[in-house]
């Protein structure tokens, strides 16, 4: 049978990426593979520990298989790390794997399943660690209604950042303000 999702990347930060360039620092980017589909975050200049805050929405994702299938095992999500070169083309920094939590069309988008939780994902290039990804991923059935039934993406709009969609405030974490006095 063929089903039809959205999945919903919620890329929030990454922390204790190598240093690619000679400056010390990297130019990190993300990249997010599903099925046919690839989008990247934002590059986040000169940081080994970029905090993107961004949502990426992949629409119209086809699977075939078994309901519930798909819901107990969902493809494989694929997280590629890069550093931005200003010269030539990018060079990988480290990969990760995910796995969606997947909400079908007759369920509920409530607790304690949804809205999903960010997870640490560790980094890997080669047999060596290269850091650490923290994020979540929604895997989320478009049903009989069409995308009118799919839970709103609302959340903060960041009229400088553009087209680009922050993390929702259900899932990213809440942050407080401390002053350090040394």
């Amino acid at each position: 049978e063929k089903q039809v999702f959205q999945l919903r990347a919620h890329m929030y930060q990454a922390r204790s990426l190598f240093a690619a360039d000679s400056s010390g620092l990297s130019d990190p980017f993300a990249r997010v593979f599903f099925i046919t589909q690839s989008q990247c975050t934002e590059v986040l200049n000169e940081t080994l520990c970029p905090t993107w805050d961004q949502l990426l929405v992949f629409d119209n994702v086809e699977l075939y298989g078994e309901a519930h299938e798909m819901r107990d095992d969902p493809p494989i999500i694929v997280i590629e790390i890069y550093d931005q070169d200003t010269v030539g083309k990018a060079d990988f920094m480290g990969r990760t794997f995910a796995k969606p939590v997947v909400k079908m069309s007759d369920e509920q988008y409530c607790p304690p399943r949804f809205p999903p939780q960010l997870e640490y994902y560790q980094i890997y290039r080669g047999n060596s660690t290269a850091g650490d990804l923290l994020a979540a991923f929604e895997l989320l059935q478009i049903g009989p209604g069409g995308k009118s039934d799919l839970p709103p993406i609302d959340g903060p709009t960041d009229i400088d950042r553009g087209p680009i969609l922050p993390v929702p405030m259900g899932i990213r974490p809440v942050l407080s303000k401390y002053r350090v006095e040394v």
